[in-house]
């Protein structure tokens, strides 16, 4: 139910698909099986993310544990792969990034709305770490500026990531995976590292 929720909400926005027609979609006899299960919108959402924040775990503490081991732990570029880079690997059947699609939706519509914010990570959680040792190399942006920043950094991700979907989907050609990844984190680097003006 999930991946479907996901899919759809990702496709057709947020505010685009009810509770109804995603329980239609998932093949639920009862119109009000999403509802019974998470509530409302607000908490399919956060099941969404927390299932993801989950799965990607693992993968974020192998790319802490290399960079440890390769002393890249100040490394912004390594801190930032560390962080996003897990996302890539959740796609759909024809290798689009669905949960990319799914995360713009939620921070261009529904990360500052009441009851939508995103359940966040563990706090002994390789993201949160990773975090933590980006704030260690960038110690101009503090608190809410930094959080400002990676969200920015985040949604230039994110952006790059699903244009590139789309025009693959429209036949036309793209940079290998390796050339296209290392120019959007050369620019989220770059992004992240301007101080703050004032």
């Amino acid at each position: 139910m999930l991946d479907a929720a996901e899919h759809l909400l990702a496709e057709h926005g947020i505010d685009g698909v009810s509770l109804r027609q995603i329980g239609a979609a998932t093949g639920q006899g009862n119109n009000s099986a999403v509802q019974y299960y998470f509530g409302d919108k607000a908490g399919l959402v956060r099941e969404i993310i927390a299932r993801r924040v989950a799965a990607f775990e693992p993968r974020r503490q192998q790319l802490l544990d290399a960079a440890a081991a390769q002393g890249r732990l100040g490394d912004i570029r390594t801190l930032l792969e560390i962080v996003f880079l897990p996302l890539t690997e959740a796609t759909d059947a024809d290798g689009r990034h669905v949960y990319i699609r799914f995360m713009m939706q939620f921070l261009t519509r529904l990360q500052y709305q009441e009851g939508f914010g995103h359940p966040g990570w563990a706090p002994d959680s390789a993201a949160t770490r990773a975090v933590m040792l980006l704030a260690d190399c960038l110690p101009l942006l503090k608190g809410e500026a930094l959080a400002t920043r990676i969200n920015r950094v985040g949604g230039l991700f994110f952006n790059a990531v699903v244009d590139r979907d789309n025009a693959i989907a429209r036949g036309r050609s793209a940079e290998p995976d390796s050339l296209f990844f290392a120019d959007v984190f050369a620019m989220m680097t770059a992004a992240i590292k301007v101080p703050p003006s004032g």
